[in-house]
């Protein structure tokens, strides 16, 4: 059903349906420092498996030196995204983090990256699925973003939204 609201523009109600709700980790398996990893094929399947027609997708890292953004998959990008990680928070600084006590006998000293993910500031996002898929924009991907060292890394997919 349309309804057209003061402002002119035109509103989707979904009158039938139950909410459901639907959720999935992506295993992955990072190689680098920097390394960007597009997820939108995944996130899409899981989209399409879980029959949600509308509603919203919310993409997150569990981790605290990884960030989920959403941009081109144009080479020039990555390239410049990869060097403005490096300008923010060169890895062979000095960081006061590096000297923290660190639990796990296999944590390296990594104050760069927790200072990369604390300005992406982006450990999740949340997009609009309409129609039984993601409603992303002509170029946009939907990278994980691993800001740390190669190991292995999870990405948390929740859907909320109207079944088909």
């Amino acid at each position: 059903m349309h309804q057209e609201l003061e402002v002119g523009l035109i509103a989707t109600l979904a009158t039938t349906g139950e909410v459901q709700t639907a959720s999935a980790d992506i295993p992955i398996a990072t190689t680098a420092t920097s390394e960007l990893i597009d997820v939108t094929d995944r996130i899409g399947s899981i989209v399409t498996d879980a029959g949600i027609v509308e509603g919203l997708a919310l993409v997150s890292a569990p981790h605290t030196t990884c960030a989920i953004i959403v941009n081109e998959a144009e080479p020039g990008f990555l390239e410049d995204f990869r060097r403005a990680l490096d300008a923010i928070a060169p890895q062979g600084h000095e960081y006061a983090h590096n000297d923290a006590p660190h639990a796990e006998e296999f944590e390296a000293p990594n104050g760069y990256a927790h200072v990369r993910a604390a300005f992406l500031s982006s450990h999740s996002v949340l997009l609009p699925v309409r129609n039984g898929k993601l409603a992303l924009g002509r170029w946009q991907r939907i990278f994980f973003v691993e800001l740390d060292r190669a190991r292995p890394r999870t990405c948390q997919v929740t859907l909320v939204g109207r079944a088909g």
